[in-house]
């Protein structure tokens, strides 16, 4: 027996409620299966807006004490500031050498600047290069290492070779102090 458009029509006179719910299910379990695809993007919408929502909660939580961290911030860069050489002082910064030679008791054999690092496009601080050789006792030689260290200005050795000789200690150095443009 085939289904017509008369037997639909005399199945719906006798029993109407029960077409109707065949019909209702029938569409209904088409759109259920049309949008099952659609549950996994769902889902990962909602994981990228809760991971941006956690964020945004982090940032404000974070933010509380954001003025005082960048006052503090401001001070220490001031700080490093003050404890830097400026790059065109070439005299100021080797009177600095000669400051602790007098209070060390060191002598310099070799002392000059070598140049700066390569140039980068508006450096905040840039490093300028020393080589130094000096001469003294063993104690004379420590002092000064540790004068470098904890002195007024920021020293990185770069290397150090130490030889012994009649006069005392040589200690050749390649330093860098920190510098502002």
């Amino acid at each position: 027996m085939s289904i017509t458009g008369q037997s639909i029509g005399n199945a719906f006179k006798k029993r109407p409620l029960l077409v109707v719910a065949g019909a209702i299910s029938l569409v209904l379990a088409i759109t259920i299966y049309l949008r099952s695809g659609l549950l996994s993007v769902q889902q990962l919408e909602l994981d990228k807006y809760s991971a941006e929502s956690s964020r945004q909660r982090a940032n404000v939580s974070n933010a509380a004490q954001l003025q005082e961290q960048l006052q503090f911030l401001i001070k220490a860069n001031e700080a490093v500031r003050t404890r830097a050489l400026t790059v065109g002082g070439l005299a100021q910064n080797i009177q600095y050498f000669y400051r602790l030679e007098s209070e060390v008791g060191i002598k310099y054999l070799d002392l000059r600047a070598s140049g700066m690092a390569p140039a980068v496009k508006d450096p905040i601080y840039v490093p300028i290069n020393y080589i130094v050789n000096v001469q003294g006792s063993f104690a004379q030689i420590i002092t000064f290492l540790r004068r470098l260290e904890q002195g007024a200005y920021f020293c990185r050795i770069n290397s150090a070779v130490a030889s012994s000789s009649d006069a005392g200690v040589i200690l050749n150095l390649n330093i860098d102090l920190l510098g502002v443009p």
